[in-house]
């Protein structure tokens, strides 16, 4: 298997894109807005959904460029940001292996239909729909009771959180799609 320098680039290039937005998304917004919402942070996963849509769709189908996006953003997240490996992270990589084997593998057939739109419209709310229950997953199996995380985290923000994320999945899959379609013959 032959990783063409194309592909590099972009896996770097997209990696910090997706570290920046966790640090300053992630963190800057999540320590001012703890005060007064805790899922307040998920409500602007747009932007992670803009880049990671125009990611995937730059890979092209190509195995392992999107996972090796996912595992160098959270190496960069720990160098950086948080050197704590918290659950959240392994929902991320989770997510990204997921994708990197499952959504890859349809890409040349909604490709042929020219349907790329509703294939990264799909695999955003997968990411979101999966990586919120990952998350609870996680958390009740590793750190905290099952139902005491469910009932003062999980429900209380996932309730509130989850629909718009839903949305901005949309709507930031057809952002990315629309940075694709305008950068696809430049790369």
């Amino acid at each position: 298997m032959k990783i063409s320098s194309r592909d590099v680039a972009l896996v770097i290039m997209f990696a910090a894109i997706v570290t920046v937005f966790r640090f300053l998304i992630g963190r800057f917004v999540g320590m001012m807005s703890m005060i007064t919402f805790p899922g307040f942070v998920y409500t602007l996963s747009i932007f992670y959904s803009i880049v990671q849509s125009a990611s995937f769709l730059l890979f092209r189908g190509r195995r392992w460029r999107f996972l090796s996006l996912g595992l160098l953003s959270t190496l960069l997240f720990f160098i950086f940001v948080s050197p704590v490996f918290r659950p959240n992270e392994m929902a991320i990589l989770l997510n990204y292996f997921v994708i990197d084997v499952a959504f890859n593998s349809f890409y040349g057939s909604f490709e042929q239909k020219n349907r790329l739109l509703w294939l990264a419209i799909i695999f955003q709310l997968y990411y979101w729909i999966a990586y919120a229950f990952w998350i609870l997953f996680f958390n009740a199996a590793l750190f905290y009771p099952f139902e005491q995380f469910l009932n003062n985290w999980f429900i209380p923000v996932m309730s509130v959180s989850l629909p718009v994320m839903v949305i901005e999945a949309i709507v930031g899959s057809y952002i990315g799609y629309k940075i694709y379609k305008r950068v696809e013959k430049l790369v």
